[in-house]
């Protein structure tokens, strides 16, 4: 039996693009595992692209991986929960997509979604683009033969930071779909709106496992940095956004120190705290 569950996102949370992880992070993540609390990672991205940066022997016991749509035990190797679109779904929203002209991706089903099919709908869009290249070893394009018998993961719809878009997605979409958003990893400037099947989410991932291993709700904690960990911070016990996180979720959640000064440990720090416990 856990003693309660850590849950951080990833990419701007805990991994530092440009500077990696820092050693006071992992030192409190290998101390969390010594009092038995669960470590979690919740990220945007397939198991795939984190394997870029970790390995089997980073210091924590499960993923959340892909916003949600799945639930991995690192440690084992083994995938515990997929969410997918019905190939029906999948379809569906690929042709009202084309009709509205928006640059796209389409990705495989869980474990192979690193996998997509792109299409371009609108003129120059640099950090589509860039993310094409990125992954072009597993990109390829658009082709009704392939998608049609699809079970889709995820679309991934890039666009310069329009919000008028994002917000007709989401009254068009959310009756059907999870509708995800944040800041473009890549340029820092674009925005990543993201289908996903009703109901999955990082919040949705993390109260599965949760149940899973029989830990409570509100011995559970967070730490995020973008409105795609939402969710999960809506549904955590306690949480905490890092100082680089947009100004809309630091007026809701509680701030710690940026990604890469041990944001993440202060936020275990501090709710340790309320708990009565010393880190």
């Amino acid at each position: 039996m856990y003693r309660g569950m850590v849950v951080s996102d990833f990419d701007g949370t805990l991994y530092e693009k440009s500077n990696g992880f820092s050693d006071r992070d992992l030192s409190t993540l290998s101390e969390l595992e010594q009092r038995q609390y669960v470590r979690v990672l919740a990220t945007g991205r397939s198991l795939k692209s984190l394997y870029r940066v970790v390995d089997s022997g980073f210091p924590v016991d499960y993923v959340v991986f892909s916003s949600g749509a799945g639930v991995y035990d690192l440690k084992a190797d083994v995938l515990l929960r997929r969410v997918v679109f019905s190939a029906e779904e999948t379809e569906q929203l690929c042709r009202r997509l084309f009709d509205l002209q928006i640059d796209f991706m389409v990705h495989h089903p869980i474990p192979d979604n690193h996998y997509f099919h792109y299409h371009r709908g609108s003129g120059a869009n640099s950090d589509f683009t860039e993310r094409i290249n990125l992954y072009q070893d597993y990109a390829m394009r658009f082709d009704w033969q392939q998608v049609r018998s699809l079970e889709a993961t995820q679309f991934v719809l890039i666009t310069p930071n329009d919000h008028d878009l994002l917000n007709n997605i989401r009254r068009e979409f959310e009756d059907r779909c999870s509708v995800i958003w944040s800041s473009s990893p890549l340029d820092g400037a674009s925005l990543w709106i993201e289908l996903f099947p009703p109901g999955a989410h990082k919040g949705s991932g993390i109260a599965w496992l949760a149940e899973s291993l029989q830990v409570k709700r509100d011995m559970t904690m967070a730490v995020g940095n973008d409105y795609n960990d939402l969710h999960m911070l809506e549904w955590s016990g306690s949480a905490y956004v890092v100082a680089n996180a947009p100004e809309g979720l630091q007026r809701r959640f509680e701030v710690v120190p940026q990604c890469g000064r041990g944001g993440f440990t202060e936020a275990v720090q501090r709710w340790f705290a309320e708990r009565g416990e010393t880190l």
